[in-house]
């Protein structure tokens, strides 16, 4: 899991974006609901978000990445690019091919100049699932998540035991987070996840990064399954009030055989 800044970025452009323009939009708090527990809707998702991680190695789809730039009270908005790719997720990691910027073509994520993320399809996925197993988790409250109820959790992972890294120029920072993750009351399924960093160090030059991820699902091959829809990427700078953020779709899912080996060139 990877974010990217190079040097010219904190000194020129200055970034941020999240606050009501995540996926999920705003998400009104409802009323706790006596006749749920929370600890057996939280013991349930550490379950059944096994499958929904193992199933995405048979996926494959196009992610579309918009890239904007503006101050932090939302003037002066200039859209940068539109990057996208072809993912798949094998062996644990995202593997991305055909990505283009603007049409043109890139060699990789770490080519294209500016703020850049890779992990939203399925690391995000896979370690919130382990984190959630291994972190002291704690109850939040209820809320709906596109019409379906969800308990809100959270945890905090310190810098220490942080797999997130973020590399500006050539230095490289573990990043403390905390981790809010809606699960479906009825069925323990993760339909969304935000992390924050916590305390960044000044030498990154960036105040706070956002990341998140909202999951639908989707009917392929007469079954219906839990998959990212879109995502939202965000760096904030407070000092120089200015944002940057990319707004992340998935699209075009088909699935391969298991016993096929896919792999992009």
């Amino acid at each position: 899991m990877k974010s990217f800044f190079p040097v010219w970025l904190y000194v020129c452009l200055c970034p941020a974006f999240w606050a009501a323009n995540g996926p999920a939009g705003d998400i009104p708090p409802t009323a706790r609901n006596p006749l749920v527990d929370d600890r057996a809707i939280l013991k349930r998702a550490r379950a059944a978000n096994e499958d929904v991680y193992s199933s995405l190695q048979s996926f494959v789809c196009s992610e579309e990445i918009d890239r904007f730039k503006g101050k932090l009270n939302g003037q002066s908005v200039k859209a940068l690019d539109k990057v996208t790719a072809k993912l798949s997720f094998e062996r644990g990691i995202e593997q991305y091919s055909d990505i283009l910027q603007n049409q043109r073509p890139r060699s990789g994520m770490s080519s294209l100049a500016g703020a850049w993320s890779e992990g939203e399809f399925g690391t995000l996925l896979l370690q919130t699932q382990r984190l959630l197993g291994t972190q002291k988790v704690d109850f939040d409250s209820y809320a709906s998540v596109k019409d379906e109820q969800a308990a809100i959790y959270h945890f905090d992972v310190s810098a220490e035991e942080s797999p997130w890294d973020l590399a500006v120029a050539n230095r490289h920072f573990r990043l403390a987070f905390r981790t809010n993750v809606w699960i479906s009351v009825n069925t323990g399924e993760i339909l969304r996840i935000e992390r924050v960093t916590i305390g960044l160090e000044q030498a990154t030059g960036i105040s706070e990064i956002q990341w998140s991820i909202l999951l639908e699902h989707f009917s392929l091959n007469g079954k219906t399954w839990l998959l990212p829809a879109t995502g939202s990427y965000a760096v904030i700078y407070n000092e120089s009030h200015h944002r940057e953020w990319n707004e992340i779709r998935f699209a075009g899912y088909q699935r391969y055989s298991s016993e096929a080996l896919l792999r992009f060139e």
